[in-house]
């Protein structure tokens, strides 16, 4: 706790590879115990595959693969490149090979379920076990990447609302030494616990949502290390990582403090004004002239009672400067997590083009608000902020010239089918941002699919990993969604108002007081 104690910076955790494994190795080597770096352990697997039909630029996904296998004695690395890596990169105008979509079952292979009643036990759901080598491996990956050749902090942040590949990825993380997880959208009651079991080794299972079950069900996936690469990865003790979960009011903090299981070691207080996924305003949702979600007094954090609670907290939404920081420790906070203004660093994984044209606004005179706008794009449900930009998903005429397709399927709903004759109902995984006609025959309102866009295919766009596709006799990639924060004055000032690029360690400078220019 100690060592959690000195934590004065804390990168965030944003988006598909945004914060890649060289951003998060910069911000954790430019102050060992000060500042830690963080990497997105969201759609690692798909990441790592289209890494390596490109060709795996400077070698680094092979090598990080090959460690896996050479430090646990298994071939699983060394198999998803024979599988995925491509020589020199595909073409330009080829389609990536997909990951395998994730996709629930029973342990004895089933989508079907009879109607139970009420269960006593939960119902075990499980992956495909070549899924959950690549999301194992794929976490270990990063991790290894991120941590090689220093002595700094790494964590790994992840949205609990993406609850299929977590407890496999955190896994690889694990093995690879993380220090820490993050955990955001959504409540993650038991996830302190899950870290511990791990460390162990135990199989666990963690708790899924299912639409329409029956009452009394539950639904869980059940993991158990030893089961995987004959028990090899079960052979070395691992060390329990620091878990902080991300909320944005007290209540929430108030009830994981006092879990039954284990409370986190600590929780970042997040500000609507974040980047990415916001909670939703508090009651009914009323939107201004612009479409957005209008926030008011009752989304405002209560931080004496969070101070009272007694664990170390951060915070988050607005504090990427030195000023801000001081402000968050004279309101008793150890330090800040900051996002957006580490998100336009040379060393973030956005496309070189969608940060050139972010500054060259800044540089052109628009403002914040005409540069972020909070969304209701996403399909989780959650506000979502989204950047402005010509020719990506921000524009309506992008969106409705999109064949709305669901292919990687990150942020999927699953649920059962009404039940037929027999008393026997089908598994399904919908999404609201897929096609309309597919999400209305699996039980869904049409008008829950207003305005949603995919993510997914958006997300890996925005870092250089979009999938090709036809439109029109013409072969074009994926439209990207790029996604910061509300407050850009940090970035105004580190780029001399959009002049000049920036780097992390001009970023850590700034926002410990340590800038000297």
């Amino acid at each position: 706790m100690n060592s959690l104690q000195q934590i004065k910076l804390i990168q965030g955790g944003m988006g598909v590879h945004v914060s890649n494994w060289r951003l998060a190795k910069a911000v954790a080597m430019q102050r060992p115990g000060v500042t830690v770096g963080t990497v997105s352990g969201t759609a690692l697997d798909v990441v790592y595959v289209r890494l390596l039909q490109l060709g795996d630029p400077g070698g680094h996904a092979r090598r990080a693969l090959q460690a896996l296998d050479e430090n646990f004695g298994v071939t699983i690395g060394q198999d998803i490149c024979t599988h995925y890596f491509i020589e020199g990169g595909k073409a330009p105008d080829a389609r990536f090979r997909s990951a395998p979509m994730q996709m629930v079952r029973t342990h004895d292979g089933r989508y079907t379920f009879p109607i139970q009643g009420e269960s006593p036990t939960a119902v075990p759901l499980k992956l495909d076990d070549d899924i959950i080598e690549l999301l194992i491996a794929t976490g270990f990956a990063e991790v290894w990447l991120a941590k090689e050749g220093h002595d700094g902090k790494v964590f790994i942040n992840f949205l609990n609302k993406i609850e299929l590949p977590l407890i496999y990825v955190l896994y690889g993380a694990m093995l690879a030494g993380v220090d820490g997880v993050i955990v955001g959208a959504g409540n993650p009651e038991g996830l302190p616990l899950l870290c511990q079991q791990l460390a162990r080794h135990e199989a666990v299972t963690h708790g899924i949502s299912m639409l329409y079950r029956e009452a009394g069900e539950e639904f869980v996936l059940a993991f158990d290390p030893r089961q995987i690469a004959h028990g090899k990865f079960a052979e070395r003790p691992l060390a329990k990582p620091t878990f902080l979960a991300i909320v944005s009011l007290e209540d929430l903090v108030q009830v994981l403090a006092q879990s039954e299981s284990a409370p986190p070691d600590g929780f970042i207080i997040e500000h609507h004004t974040a980047g990415g996924h916001n909670a939703n305003p508090v009651g009914p949702l009323i939107r201004d002239a612009l479409g957005q979600p209008v926030y008011g007094a009752k989304d405002e954090a209560n931080l004496a009672t969070i101070r009272s609670v007694g664990i170390p907290f951060w915070l988050a939404g607005g504090y990427g400067s030195h000023p801000q920081l001081q402000a968050a420790l004279a309101a008793g906070a150890n330090g800040v997590q900051a996002g957006t203004v580490f998100a336009l660093t040379e060393e973030s994984g956005m496309k070189s083009e969608y940060r050139s044209a972010i500054l060259a606004a800044i540089k052109n005179g628009a403002d914040d608000a005409d540069l972020v706008r909070t969304t209701i794009f996403s399909p989780t449900g959650f506000s979502f902020k989204v950047v402005q930009l010509e020719g990506t998903l921000s524009e309506d005429d992008v969106y409705t010239s999109r064949r709305r397709i669901c292919d990687i399927g990150m942020l999927q709903q699953r649920g059962f089918n009404k039940p037929d004759e027999h008393g026997q109902r089908t598994l399904f995984q919908r999404c609201p941002a897929g096609p309309i006609e597919n999400f209305v025959k699996q039980r869904g309102l049409e008008r829950n699919t207003d305005e949603r866009r995919c993510l997914c295919n958006g997300l890996l766009a925005c870092v250089g990993l979009g999938q090709v596709k036809e439109i029109r006799g013409e072969l074009v990639e994926e439209p990207a969604i790029v996604t910061l924060g509300n407050h850009l004055e940090n970035v105004r000032r580190l780029s001399r108002q959009g002049q000049t690029h920036y780097h992390v360690e001009d970023v850590v400078a700034d926002i410990l007081g340590e800038r000297t220019r």
